[in-house]
C-alpha cells in the first residue's frame, strides 16, 4: 500500500481575494482556539516556575521568543495539514476544503514556510538545544502530514508527544521545575492523543475512501467502544493522579485542585461518558477538560 500523501491539486475557478481576507482565511485555518490554549499553557508554566524562586529574574525575553516559535511552527503544521486534507475534508470538514480552496495551494504553502521559517528565526537568541529541537519538530510535522497521518496510531502518538513539548523546553530555558508543571506534560500528552484519537472516528466518513487507517477503523465496532469506554474512565482517573501522588509523598491534600480539577475536568468527561458515539461532542469536551486541568494545576 502506497502510505505517501500527496497535495492535492486545488480546482482553479477561484474568486480573487483581498489582502485582509486571506488573512482572516489563514487565522481560521491556524485554529486560533488551540494556539490560544497553548500560549495560556505556555504562561501558566512560566508563571509557576516563576512562583518557585520568585526573587530570580526568569528571563522573559528569551521566553517569549520561545513561545512565539512553537506557536508559529503550530500554526504552520495547521495550514500544512489542511493542504494535505482538502479532498477529505471535503467531506468531513467541508467549510474549512473551501477556505483551503480560496487560498489556493501557492499562498498556503507560501504561509506555511513564511511561519516556519519565522518560528526558526525566534530561536537564534535561544541555545542551540532549542534550534535543533525545534527544527526536529518542524520536520517531525512534514513527516505526519505526508506520510503518518495514513498510519493512524503512529501519527496520533507523535502530534500527542509535541503537544506537551512546550511546558518541559521552558523548564529547561530557565533552569527551574515544578511539581505542577511536571503534570502539565502528561496531562498535555495524554488529552492531546485522546483527542486526536476522537478525532480520528469522526473522521472516518472521509477517511476511509483515501486509505487513511486509523486506529477506529482497524478494530472491530465492538472492540473500539470498549476501547473507548475504557479510555474515558481512565482520563476520568488520571485526573486525581496529581493529588494522589502527592499525598503519598508529602501527605498533603490539595483540596483546592481536587475541587477545581472536579468541576473544570471531571465534570466534562462525565457528560460524555452519557453519549460515546457522539464524536464531535466528545472532541469538545476532550478540550473543554484539558483547559480545566490546566487551571487546576495552579492550585496542586
Amino acid at each position: 500500500m502506497d502510505f505517501v500523501r500527496t497535495p492535492i491539486q486545488a480546482p482553479p475557478p477561484l474568486p480573487v481575494l483581498r489582502p485582509h481576507r486571506r488573512l482572516l482565511l489563514l487565522f481560521y485555518l491556524a485554529r486560533p482556539l488551540n494556539l490560544a490554549l497553548l500560549a495560556a499553557t505556555a504562561l501558566l508554566a512560566l508563571y509557576l516556575l516563576h512562583q518557585t524562586q520568585p526573587l530570580l529574574p526568569i528571563h522573559e525575553l528569551r521566553a517569549f521568543y520561545l513561545i512565539t516559535s512553537a506557536l508559529l511552527i503550530m500554526a504552520g503544521g495547521y495550514w500544512l495539514n489542511d493542504l494535505y486534507d482538502v479532498e477529505i475534508d471535503t467531506i468531513n470538514r467541508p467549510r474549512r476544503a473551501a477556505a483551503v480552496r480560496l487560498l489556493t495551494r501557492r499562498r498556503l504553502l507560501t504561509a506555511v514556510t513564511i511561519a516556519w521559517g519565522a518560528a526558526l528565526l525566534c530561536t537564534i537568541p535561544l541555545r542551540w538545544q532549542f534550534k535543533a529541537l525545534h527544527l526536529l519538530v518542524i520536520g517531525a510535522l512534514f513527516w505526519y502530514n505526508r506520510w503518518g497521518k495514513r498510519l493512524g496510531l503512529p501519527g496520533n502518538l507523535l502530534v500527542a508527544g509535541l503537544t506537551a513539548l512546550l511546558p518541559w523546553e521552558l523548564m529547561l530555558l530557565t533552569g527551574r521545575t515544578a511539581y505542577a508543571v511536571d503534570w502539565m506534560i502528561p496531562l498535555a500528552a495524554v488529552f492531546n492523543f485522546a483527542r486526536e484519537v476522537v478525532k480520528d472516528a469522526e473522521d472516518q466518513p472521509g477517511d476511509l475512501p483515501h486509505g487513511v487507517r486509523s486506529l477506529p477503523m482497524r478494530l472491530s465496532p465492538r472492540a473500539w467502544h470498549l476501547i473507548l469506554r475504557l479510555g474515558w474512565l481512565s482520563l476520568l482517573a488520571f485526573l486525581y493522579l496529581p493529588a494522589l501522588t502527592k499525598y503519598l509523598l508529602w501527605q498533603t491534600i490539595p483540596a483546592a485542585y481536587l475541587i477545581a480539577v472536579t468541576l473544570g475536568s471531571a465534570l466534562p468527561l462525565l457528560w460524555g461518558l452519557t453519549d460515546l458515539s457522539n464524536y464531535r461532542l466528545l472532541s469538545r469536551l476532550l478540550k473543554v477538560a484539558m483547559a480545566g486541568g490546566l487551571f487546576a494545576l495552579v492550585f496542586l
